[in-house]
């Protein structure tokens, strides 16, 4: 597939309309935010103590950690882009 006379993938699907600049700001901005869940779940506000101690856990934490995967398929899919010459 070309888009703009340049070479896409269908690997990356829905992804292949961004270009590899776009993806790589994506890729940042998701480990950021998936680093700083993970961090505060694990280290800077344990979560296994305050559920033995409440019974609770602060959802957005994991929910946070789960932009660090998100992170990895952005930054796979911007090496790819870059490989086509987006």
């Amino acid at each position: 597939m070309f888009k703009q006379g340049k070479m896409t993938s269908d690997v990356i699907g829905n992804l292949m309309t961004f270009s590899s600049n776009e993806l790589a700001f994506f890729a940042v901005l998701f480990f950021a935010i998936g680093l700083y869940g993970s961090l505060m779940f694990w280290w800077f506000d344990p979560q296994f103590l305050r559920a033995h101690l409440t019974g609770q856990i602060n959802p957005s934490y994991v929910i946070e950690a789960i932009f660090l995967l998100v992170s990895f398929s952005m930054h796979i899919a911007c090496y790819i882009q870059r490989k086509n010459g987006w």
